[in-house]
């Protein structure tokens, strides 16, 4: 999925802060000058924050950036993720800390030996926050609604191989034949063609279940009046300042979640996230590059500091069919232009350089591929045989973030030592999700893709197929050879056979250079004393509902 920087943490060299007497001073700055702010006339704007009764357990988090959505039929990145989790269940999902299946709200499932037919078996006790059970009927309603054109659901590509999708998306048929509900706890999945990973696109939010009569209430306003039987429930979304969510009472789990409340205030830069985690104001935090390196180096934080490698890669996205990067000469240039080690240096370690687009943990993953060393001359001379040897200017897209533009400013100190000039552009995350996908609008782009099930398909057919443009294929590649591969690959369940296919497509995809390939992400986050049951998983936004609190000085 599109990741938003706010759950991956980086650092940076160039930025860290020498002593510790100067942080406090940047703190106390900065705290000083929001008070200034808010007590000028006129500048304070917005609802009262919410109130909560004593001794309520309420997680607070802050991020840069607001959600995009709460739809799970919209949402296609980290941040709409995490929230769209805790508001809504699938038949089955992946375990806290890892990438195993479990059940959700299917208590049990068996698959064909083909892979074509997946039959569910629902529980009986789970309600929708309207109050009404949820029933196989809902899970097919979600998922006819996802095939919908009319939804723009960038999920679609997912249930495709379902029987009758096909039609249904032309409207030519009135519901999808390959989903059968014999009852209202059974569920059937007939396909057209072999699937062995159709279990984890399942499991993807997308399939959530929802009641059909508040979609239809709400309409495309859905998204700020969802209701879903996740283990909580939307409270409040005031767009540019904050979400809460609220436990939701009549969670089918008893018992959880612990939490009363989650409260995430937005608009919150890095370096604010920090002064705040150290006021204690918020629970969890990113661990800005500043001071990344103090943290690490002080056994009290250092203690309270999670770290995961996830499953993702980081990458400078070339349109390709924006002039020079139609040229796979000027792509593989600015493949050996950009200094990775240096990039990994400014993570201070943070990372993985990455040779290819699948990463480490991602099973089919090819650790003997070469990808491009630094190497500047190489780069240069690509350049003088593209007819560029005087160079080019170029304007690279990235999300609004203080990691990204330090990231952007290595690579283009990198760039300009090649003839490169390079702009650098930073967005709101939101619109620029929306622009990358847009033809011959970006040139350049930062780019993040995290797993959304354990396959190379979800990398490479998702990301890199011709029939992902105006989708995911944000750089509008294509190649022959790779969408051969990719097809041939994909109903495969004999897994050595499976994955030689697919490393054959991305050693093509590599040399093709649609992609500057830049680094794996290790991530560290960091939770206050009195926060427990928080666990990182490789491929999900963290799970709230096992979380809580011990009383604190900030309770």
């Amino acid at each position: 999925m599109n990741m938003h920087p706010r759950r991956h943490t980086r650092s940076a060299k160039g930025r860290a802060i020498s002593t510790r007497a100067a942080a406090i001073r940047r703190c106390r700055f900065a705290l000083a000058l929001i008070a200034a702010l808010i007590a000028l006339p006129g500048c304070r704007s917005g609802a009262p924050p919410p109130q909560f009764p004593p001794g309520a357990m309420v997680l607070k988090l802050a991020a840069i950036s607001d959600v995009p959505t709460l739809d799970p039929a919209a949402g296609y990145d980290v941040d709409s993720w995490m929230f769209e989790q805790m508001i809504f269940d699938t038949l089955i999902r992946y375990s806290d800390a890892g990438v195993d299946l479990v059940p959700d709200l299917a208590t049990a499932w068996e698959s064909s030996p083909d892979s074509t037919v997946f039959t569910f078996h629902l529980r009986r006790d789970a309600r929708f926050t309207n109050g009404r059970i949820v029933t196989s009927a809902d899970f097919k309603y979600a998922i006819e609604r996802v095939l919908d054109p009319a939804t723009r659901s960038k999920g679609m590509e997912y249930y495709r191989a379902i029987a009758g999708a096909e039609d249904f998306a032309a409207h030519r048929a009135k519901s999808v034949a390959g989903i059968e509900t014999p009852d209202a706890w059974t569920m059937v999945f007939h396909l057209i063609v072999p699937d062995p990973i159709f279990l984890q696109k399942l499991a993807m939010p997308f399939a959530a279940a929802v009641p059909r009569e508040a979609v239809e209430k709400w309409g495309d306003d859905f998204s700020r009046h969802v209701v879903g039987s996740g283990p909580f429930m939307l409270k409040e979304w005031i767009g540019g300042q904050r979400i809460v969510l609220v436990k939701n009472p009549g969670y089918f789990v008893k018992g959880s979640p612990h939490l009363d409340a989650v409260v995430e205030a937005i608009g919150v830069s890095e370096d604010l996230q920090w002064f705040k985690f150290e006021a204690g104001e918020i629970d969890v935090s990113n661990i800005p590059p500043a001071v990344f390196p103090y943290v690490m180096k002080t056994p009290r934080l250092r203690d309270l500091t999670l770290r995961i490698v996830t499953v993702t890669t980081r990458y400078m996205g070339m349109n390709c069919q924006m002039p020079p990067f139609t040229d796979e000469r000027v792509r593989r240039a600015l493949n050996y232009a950009v200094n990775k080690p240096k990039l990994i240096a400014v993570l201070n370690g943070r990372g993985i350089v990455a040779n290819g687009v699948m990463p480490p943990g991602l099973p089919g993953y090819a650790p003997g591929l070469s990808g491009y060393p630094y190497d500047p001359a190489r780069a240069r001379e690509l350049l003088e045989q593209a007819g560029l040897g005087h160079g080019f200017a170029a304007t690279l897209w990235m999300p609004a973030d203080q990691t990204m533009m330090i990231l952007g400013q290595s690579i283009q100190q990198d760039l300009d030592l090649v003839g490169v000039r390079l702009r650098l552009k930073a967005v709101a995350f939101a619109p620029f999700l929306e622009a990358v996908r847009q033809p011959r609008t970006v040139p350049l782009f930062f780019m993040g893709w995290e797993a959304d099930f354990p396959d190379p398909a979800n990398f490479l057919d998702v990301l890199l197929s011709r029939h992902q443009w105006g989708a995911n294929n944000d750089t509008f590649f294509s190649d022959p050879r790779v969408d051969a591969l990719l097809a041939e690959a994909a109903p495969l369940s004999d897994l050595a056979r499976r994955y030689a296919l697919y490393r054959e497509a991305e050693r093509i995809i590599v040399a093709d250079a649609p992609w500057v390939f830049l680094y794996y992400p290790i991530t560290y986050e960091i939770q206050q004393p009195w926060v427990h049951g928080y666990v990182l998983n490789p491929m999900r936004p963290a799970r709230l509902e096992k979380v809580w609190l011990s009383p604190h000085p900030a309770s």
